[in-house]
């Protein structure tokens, strides 16, 4: 005759509704999940953990025992119906430690041998040479910026002797200046001066950075607060080449040296209204200023 053991077995949210306490070694089964618990008597079935666990890493094999005597066989009992749970698994032995790292390199290999190097060809022949290019001189000179210009078209302003290269930066096109410095021919000696040739007077209302083109003239500053008059490396006057200049407005005029050295005593300060002084070129960029000053 079989023998059919069967186990308490519900869904799993009637055993959690429920919350029985299993007796000790009594399994409840959930047979909607596939899931189990044995009783230890006291803890109600919320707190029992599941027989079944994640699975950890395997550890080492132990040794395998002796096999005992092999028992008689039993009668064959009749063929069930009904399949029992799955056990639980058992847990996961320890993993061993690892091992240590190697500190020994391993030798490097042996370089494999260069490869012989190929011959060197025949030179081609040299072809003709192209015609000469048109000399270096400026085409477009003047002292407004050409209309219409190209790119890479250069513009030499001979009224303050700079020069600028029409470029594109990507964004648009527009006159850059690439040299302050640029001479271009040496042009006629003019007439000898003298007292009857009228000086030319150039008056300004705000602070000004003078410019090569006022050389010779008269520089008037016709401002009512402080202002300055600033001489910078571009000025580029020849040795004994003068400004003049005049504070005929209010506010005080200073003389401000920029990339150029401006000497003067007491001080570069023009002492009062309607004081005046000259700027005279004495070394490259080096510069005297004579005249009514102050500290």
């Amino acid at each position: 005759m079989a023998v059919i053991v069967q186990v308490r077995r519900d869904t799993a949210a009637n055993w959690t509704s429920a919350n029985p306490i299993l007796l000790a070694g009594e399994i409840g089964f959930e047979y909607d999940t596939g899931k189990a618990k044995i009783g230890d008597g006291t803890t109600n079935w919320n707190g029992l953990p599941y027989l079944t666990q994640n699975t950890g890493p395997t550890g080492s094999t132990g040794a395998t025992g002796y096999t005992g005597p092999t028992g008689y066989t039993g009668p064959t009992g009749a063929t069930s119906t009904v399949t029992g749970p799955t056990g639980f698994t058992g847990p996961t032995g320890y993993t061993g430690p690892t091992g240590a790292t190697s500190t020994v390199t391993g030798p490097t290999g042996p370089t494999g041998f260069t490869g012989p190097t190929g011959f060197t060809g025949p030179t081609g022949f040299t072809g003709p040479t192209g015609p000469t290019g048109a000399d270096g001189q400026f085409t477009i000179t003047g002292p407004t910026a050409p209309t219409a210009p190209a790119n890479g078209e250069v513009w030499y302003n001979d009224n303050d002797g700079r020069t600028y290269i029409y470029y594109n930066d990507g964004t648009s096109s527009q006159w850059v200046e690439f040299g302050n410095a640029n001479v271009g021919p040496t042009g006629s000696t003019g007439p000898q001066g003298n007292w009857s040739v009228s000086q030319t007077v150039d008056n300004k209302t705000a602070s000004y950075t003078l410019l090569t083109a006022d050389v010779g003239k008269l520089i008037t500053m016709t401002v009512a607060s402080a202002n300055n008059v600033t001489v910078d490396g571009s000025l580029d006057l020849a040795v004994g080449q003068r400004i003049d200049l005049a504070q005929l407005g209010a506010g005080q005029t200073t003389v401000v040296a920029s990339s150029a050295t401006v000497n003067g005593t007491p001080g570069l300060k023009f002492r009062a209204q309607y004081s005046a002084a000259t700027l005279i070129c004495t070394g490259t960029d080096t510069y005297l200023l004579v005249g009514d000053l102050n500290i």
